[in-house]
């Protein structure tokens, strides 16, 4: 009896427990989601077969376990099948599974495994949307994390010192190799991308079938507009995790350790 007991305060803990998701779409359908919800698609925007080969008919909402995860893989994945075709600008839409009158099960994304990602099968009812953030809005909010001067006129002051020299930042990434690559090897590839010129590892450790390490990656953008910030998105994590550098991809970025140097 105390066993089952147990079993149930469990059960319900569970249920009344609330599951905060982060669901990516094109700023496009915002105000539709916000009136009627998610709704579930049966394939993604750049295939034409199904999720599942065993049931055609079975729509998925893909999900994100945090905004940071959600973000990275928005801009640094924009391809993966799972946005459904999506354009960008993104919307980031926050989801309490909780507030589903039957919470449903949540499966692991294997296309994007290392960005936590999941799926659920079915629909997310517009009272389960908590709230949504446009993509400008969460790439101010992550800018606004390496702000190190309060006073804007020094900053703009530095900024004009800056331009009479060469811009060198830098920034620390979190990256996952696989087994089929080393860090050294790795390290090397990073360094060939155009305006890296220094790639070291802080610290590595084993992880599944591949390695963790956090590297420090010392940069100087080409164009003199680019900012350090605008690098790591646009150059620097995206040519990471394509094809240029082989068997590694970019599981976190930290904003805060960005600097000049």
């Amino acid at each position: 009896m105390i066993l089952e007991g147990w079993q149930k305060f469990k059960e319900n803990a569970q249920r009344l427990k609330p599951r905060l998701y982060y669901h990516v779409t094109g700023a496009a359908n915002e105000e539709g989601i916000k009136a009627q919800g998610i709704y579930g698609s049966t394939k993604a925007g750049d295939r034409d077969h199904s999720y599942s080969e065993g049931d055609p008919k079975e729509k998925r909402v893909y999900l994100f376990s945090s905004q940071d995860s959600a973000f990275m893989a928005a801009f640094s994945r924009p391809d993966s099948g799972i946005f459904g075709g999506a354009e960008p600008p993104f919307v980031f839409v926050k989801v309490d599974l909780g507030k589903m009158k039957k919470v449903p099960k949540v499966h692991d994304d294997l296309e994007l495994p290392d960005f936590d990602a999941y799926y659920l099968v079915g629909d997310i009812p517009p009272h389960a949307i908590i709230d949504t953030e446009s993509e400008a809005s969460v790439t101010d909010k992550l800018d606004s994390e390496d702000d190190y001067y309060d006073d804007e006129e020094e900053y703009d002051l530095l900024n004009e010192a800056a331009e009479e020299r060469l811009r060198v930042f830098e920034a620390e990434l979190v990256i996952k190799i696989k087994r089929r690559a080393t860090i050294d090897d790795t390290l090397a590839d990073i360094r060939s991308i155009a305006g890296v010129t220094i790639v070291s590892s802080i610290q590595s450790q084993s992880s599944g079938d591949g390695i963790t390490s956090t590297i420090k990656v010392k940069f100087h953008p080409a164009k003199e507009a680019m900012t350090g910030q605008t690098y790591v998105k646009q150059v620097l994590v995206p040519t990471i995790n394509s094809r240029e550098i082989p068997n590694c991809i970019v599981l976190r970025y930290i904003p805060r350790s960005l600097r000049e140097i």
